[in-house]
């Protein structure tokens, strides 16, 4: 018994498994009222062994109302279920009679289908004959009347043709293609398949001249293009001649670009003009792309369709460009930078929709060029301008200075104002210039965020190809000024430069780094001029224009006093009762260069004591060769050659500082160095000699006060006694407080 229950707890168990039922506990269940286990006699020993007689009356109490519920439940359940019970038992009473009727219909359905099969197999035995007869006369029947399409063929694709349903006129023809191709070797067909080709012919003609229509829509031309592929023209041939089409239109619209209206402005030629070519040209574009690169109809590869895509468009934008580039040039010279800004964002921004439908040609490149090379050109023209306003403004002092004073000069009584209004208008004239260049990088400008306006063109074509060139073309226009230049232009732009070597240069250089910061990523090598070169350039010009200035006036003093020297008899001069007039206009026309160059430079250092002290020690020292009469002795000769030798090292035409002493002493030691020269010309009587005695002490007298070294002053002047003593035939000097007492102001 044990081994056959085996078999069954492991099935039970199995079950128990699948169905998640969770294994019970392997305790003695014999005593569990509800456990399958249950055994009442293990039960009654169990609670007689456990519990109290009084316990055990308690438990009956407790197990009898339990057995009543339990019954009371059961009945519950049975009379709630009592109606679905009696209707269980109908139902399956109902089905039991209705099999035993649905057996009887079965079994009169398959004899009706044995008496059919029985039949029908009949039939067939009979109709065999004339079935294949009446097979044979349906396929004959199908065949006349596809002959009769066929027959009825090149007057249904006339009569298509001439009301225009191409589509149905391809569409009969496509049906009777095959049937033509599978009886080309018929004699019989060969007049029909004349005449639907020659039909075909003009349907594809037809054809043609619509694709040829230049108003013709995109789905008019991807229809059109399914119709002649459907009919075997090459796809290649349809995108020829589409392409053709496109070109007349396209031509017309770059013909119109080229020769446009006078009075239209930049942004008028682009609104119509100009945007009327893009017009025609995208929707060219678009339309080639879906009537051929996405039609599934036309087996040309892509790469090919690509290709000539591209240099289709290649082709007419290159013309278009040239005359976008030819008009934006033109509109480079005009006075209204903004607008030019305009016209070229718009130009720009336009052309990135086209770019989009085509990005292997290269269009954005190409606009990007066109908008570089504009821009360069206009900064060309500011370039020039700026020129062009230096030269003006150059012009307007030369103005200022000799006959009246221009507009901006009006009302200016020194040359130190008029220098700083030159400066004011030069750069004036750069920052305005930089105001307009600067909408170029404006943040609404379209291609301001290219790498080029963020780097070269800060850096190259603003700061140094406009801004230090300009500079540089100042400097050396400066430095060019010649001799026939007025002297006080030549101190004006001086000092002009001198400014700019100070601070005007780094000036602006920080002042277009400002307005143009440059990403200096994107920035390439730098170029010349530098800020450094050119404030060499300005220090180099100063000094060369400087030494031109010191020059002019030198030799104007010169000349001035070589001609008094030249035209006076002073053999035959009497006794000097003044100072020569000539020597009073020197002095005077030092004092002059002396508040005008005081205006624009500073002082500069005195070497050497130049006090009142000092230079009344000097005058006594300098009239002692005049406190007896002169004799020639081997010592008077030894110590004119000492002077001679200390005077050749004297460098009359030396460097010139920055500064008001060592421009006017530049200008006297050339003046008495030709009073020197002139005097060693000529020979001297008595009171010639004593006449150069009063001008050399008059203008020790006066021109102390505008050297930088009194000492060079003191031992040019005494070699211009020396010089006379050695010329003069009788060497009687004057005596010192005489010569004082001519000289004195009256």
């Amino acid at each position: 018994m044990a081994e056959n229950n085996l078999p069954k707890k492991r099935n039970r168990n199995r079950l128990k498994e699948f169905y998640g039922i969770k294994k019970e506990d392997t305790a003695d269940k014999t005593t569990d009222i509800n456990s399958d286990q249950f055994h009442s006699d293990v039960y009654m020993k169990d609670l007689l062994g456990k519990k109290h007689l009084h316990e055990l009356l308690g438990h009956q109490t407790t197990l009898l109302k339990e057995i009543r519920t339990l019954d009371s439940e059961m009945q519950t359940l049975v009379y709630e279920n009592y109606n679905k019970f009696i209707s269980a038992t109908d139902t399956i009473r109902r089905m039991k009679d209705d099999f035993k009727h649905m057996e009887e219909q079965m079994e009169a359905v398959m004899g009706n289908m044995d008496s059919i099969s029985n039949f029908s197999n009949d039939i067939s035995v009979n109709l065999s004959d004339s079935r294949q007869k009446i097979t044979k006369l349906s396929s004959v029947h199908n065949l006349l009347t596809k002959l009769q399409t066929l027959f009825e063929l090149p007057t249904l694709l006339r009569k298509a043709i001439q009301m225009g349903a191409y589509p149905q006129a391809v569409k009969y023809y496509s049906q009777a293609a095959a049937i033509l191709s599978q009886y080309e070797h018929v004699n019989s067909f060969d007049g029909i398949r004349d005449d639907c080709e020659n039909t075909v012919k003009l349907l594809i003609q037809a054809l043609k001249d619509t694709l040829s229509n230049p108003e013709i829509t995109a789905a008019q031309v991807v229809e059109t293009t399914d119709m002649l592929v459907e009919l075997k023209v090459p796809a290649t041939d349809v995108i020829q001649l589409y392409l053709e089409t496109a070109h007349v239109t396209l031509q017309a619209d770059i013909d119109a670009v080229g020769s446009p209206a006078e009075d239209q402005d930049i942004l008028e030629f682009l609104d119509t003009t100009g945007y009327a070519f893009l017009g025609s040209v995208s929707l060219s574009i678009s339309t080639y792309k879906t009537a051929f690169c996405e039609n599934p109809n036309v087996t040309v590869p892509d790469t090919e369709l690509e290709e000539t895509l591209s240099e289709f468009a290649y082709q007419h934008f290159s013309a278009y460009f040239e005359h976008m580039q030819a008009r934006f040039t033109k509109e480079t010279q005009g006075p209204d930078n903004a607008l030019l800004v305009r016209g070229l964002d718009r130009f720009y921004r336009r052309l990135q929709p086209v770019h989009t439908l085509l990005p292997s040609a290269s269009l954005d490149r190409i606009a990007s060029e066109i908008v570089t090379n504009t821009i360069r050109c206009r900064i060309q023209h500011f370039s020039d301008t700026l020129h062009n306003h230096y030269s003006e403004t150059v012009s307007d002092v030369k103005q200022s200075l000799l006959v009246s004073q221009p507009p901006q000069f009006e009302g200016q009584n020194t040359l130190a104002d008029i220098m700083t209004t030159m400066k004011a208008s030069l750069v004036g004239k750069l920052k305005l210039v930089l105001v307009n260049v600067k909408e170029f990088i404006s943040a609404d400008i379209t291609f301001a965020n290219k790498p080029y306006f963020r780097g070269p063109f800060c850096v190259h074509d603003i700061k140094q190809g406009l801004v230090l060139k300009y500079v540089e073309h100042i400097l050396k226009h400066i430095s060019t000024l010649g001799d026939n230049q007025p002297p006080s232009l030549l101190l004006v732009t001086a000092r002009l430069c001198l400014e700019f070597e100070t601070n005007t240069i780094s000036y602006l250089s920080t002042l277009t780094e400002e307005m143009f910061p440059p990403d200096q990523s994107a920035v390439p090598e730098q170029l010349t001029p530098t800020v450094s070169e050119l404030t060499a350039l300005a220090h180099d010009t100063v000094q060369q224009v400087l030494t031109r200035y010191v020059n002019v006036k030198g030799l104007s003093i010169s000349q001035m006093i070589h001609t008094s020297v030249k035209t006076r008899d002073w053999l035959g001069a009497v006794e000097p009762r003044n100072v020569r007039a000539a020597m009073k206009r020197v002095v005077e026309e030092i004092t002059d260069l002396d508040t005008q160059i005081g205006s624009l430079f500073e002082e500069g250092a005195v070497r050497g004591p130049n006090s009142d002290s000092s230079r009344r020690a000097h005058s006594h020292n300098g009239s002692r060769i005049a406190s007896s009469k002169y004799k020639y002795t081997p010592s008077d000769t030894e110590s004119s050659l000492l002077n001679k030798l200390f005077n050749d090292q004297v460098e009359i035409f030396g460097n010139i500082q920055f500064t008001k002493l060592s421009i006017l002493t530049g200008i006297i030691k050339i003046g008495l160095k030709a009073f020197l020269e002139s005097v060693r010309l000529r020979t001297f009587g008595k009171y010639g000699l004593q006449q150069v005695q009063v001008d050399v002490y008059y203008l020790r007298e006066y021109l102390w006060r505008f050297v930088e070294e009194e000492r060079l002053l003191n031992f040019l002047l005494e070699e211009v006694i020396s010089s006379a003593v050695d010329r003069c035939i009788d060497p009687v000097t004057m005596e010192p407080s005489v010569i004082m007492l001519l000289c004195e102001p009256s």
